[in-house]
């Protein structure tokens, strides 16, 4: 038997457990990271906390594939899910900033195949017509850990105990590896296959992200510009390398601005980029600018992906004649999200920044689950399950670069020197300021894609 073989209710659950624990780790963290500095320090490299998550999770994403053929999906959801606790226990444990961010590299290489395993369910379990609405799912299911997520961490931030948050993670990952160990039936291994996963071209990818992250970090102006030409060049190495192999890491037309499934992928790219400044900073200056408390500085957080549940499920019932028009939309508002937040962050009010954070998420959300539609229909017939894994794995790698840049921008700004109300207001002006580049350019890219042919 194959996870196929799952009834379609029982297989939606899967599908959407596999989300729990990852959202949940993403809310808990944002909202106790801020306790965590004031406790063990590490403001400079407080961006890195989710640039390394970021990296760990593009690796699990794309090794979901393998994972599975290897060991099947309930194996590897299981797995992914002790790797993700083993982080949760390294950050809990952690004497000082740097261990945080190598514990949140490892739950991201858990969070990362579960991520992956959900979207490649989506289209190997469900029909082409349910496609939009699984993904429109998934986007839902982010909605819970939202609302809970700020609760538990503000809570034990605001006892003292941020550790404690980490130590909540592990219940929760557990219930997910429950339910897909019960629901999942056991892989039948003569369909198990060797599959090699080009490791060398993904670690070229990670090379590029840390070395932009770490030109935040560096005083030297000949070390930036050397890391910069690392990054440029890692980059393109791995283009050159995945162009030749006969195992690609990219699906046929991914990279071409010429083809719907190019545009697509770009979208999905600027998009997940524009979820990172407010998802990695917003908590932080909100608290040095506002004197929010730890759970409402997360509840702002919280907004963002809660509107993003918002404009999926306000444009869920939007026919495929319709679809141009809510793709070109979500990038706007979400410009316009960007904008209201570079005049709010300094000077507020804390509603006025709320607003802000709800067009943002919002604009992502109208648009997000027609956008990876495209992609899903556009797919050649033997890419199917790496086009699918490449939604997240684009996703995430848009916002482990999106997290180094933010961290780049906002200590270029003087944040990490001086944690000061007037370099907190700068460093979210330069923030928000410089991001809106990246849905402005989406809409760009949108008003030239047609989801149908």
């Amino acid at each position: 038997m194959t996870a196929a073989d799952a009834p379609p209710l029982l297989s939606a659950l899967v599908v959407v457990s596999s989300i729990l624990a990852p959202a949940f780790g993403a809310f808990i963290t944002a909202t106790v990271l801020p306790s965590a500095i004031a406790e063990i320090g590490g403001l400079a490299i407080f961006a890195w906390a989710s640039t390394a998550y970021a990296v760990g999770s593009i690796l699990g994403s794309a090794g979901s594939p393998v994972v599975a053929l290897r060991v099947g999906t309930r194996r590897g959801v299981s797995l992914a899910v002790a790797v993700f606790i083993a982080g949760a226990v390294i950050c809990a444990l952690a004497p000082s900033m740097l261990v945080v961010v190598v514990g949140r590299g490892v739950q991201g290489l858990g969070a990362g195949v579960l991520i992956a395993s959900a979207h490649s369910l989506v289209r190997e379990l469900f029909p082409a017509t349910l496609w939009q609405r699984m993904l429109t799912t998934i986007s839902c299911a982010w909605a819970i850990p939202a609302l809970g997520g700020p609760i538990i961490g503000g809570v034990l931030a605001g006892v003292g105990f941020w550790r404690g948050a980490f130590w909540a993670m592990g219940p929760i990952a557990l219930l997910t590896g429950a339910l897909a160990w019960g629901i999942l039936p056991r892989a039948d291994r003569r369909h198990v296959r060797a599959v090699r996963v080009p490791f060398g071209r993904l670690g070229l990818i990670c090379v590029s992200v840390l070395c932009i992250g770490s030109i935040a970090n560096t005083g030297s102006s000949i070390a930036r510009a050397a890391l910069f030409v690392g990054a440029v060049t890692s980059a393109a190495v791995m283009l050159r390398l995945d162009g030749r192999a006969s195992t690609r890491l990219f699906p046929t037309g991914m990279l071409s601005l010429r083809t719907r499934i190019g545009k697509a992928f770009y979208m999905v790219f600027l998009l997940g980029a524009s979820t990172t400044p407010g998802g990695v900073y917003v908590p932080l200056l909100v608290q040095l600018l506002h004197d929010v408390t730890p759970a409402g500085s997360g509840y702002l957080y919280a907004v963002q992906s809660l509107s993003w549940t918002t404009g999926t499920l306000l444009s869920a019932r939007v026919s495929p004649a319709r679809a141009r028009t809510v793709i070109m939309l979500g990038p706007m508002l979400t410009a316009t999200g960007f904008a209201g937040l570079f005049f709010t962050i300094g000077s507020g009010p804390v509603v006025a920044i709320a607003a802000s954070l709800v067009l943002v998420g919002v604009g992502i959300g109208t648009c997000w689950a027609h956008v990876g539609t495209v992609i899903l229909a556009a797919a050649r017939a033997d890419e199917g399950a790496l086009t699918a894994s490449m939604i997240p794995s684009t996703q995430l790698f848009a916002v482990a670069l999106g997290a180094a840049l933010s961290g780049v921008i906002a200590n270029a700004a003087g944040l990490a020197a001086d944690a000061s109300r007037p370099a907190a207001a700068l460093a979210g002006a330069w923030l928000f300021g410089s991001f809106v580049a990246a849905p402005l350019v989406a809409f760009v890219i949108a008003s030239r894609l047609h989801p149908t042919r």
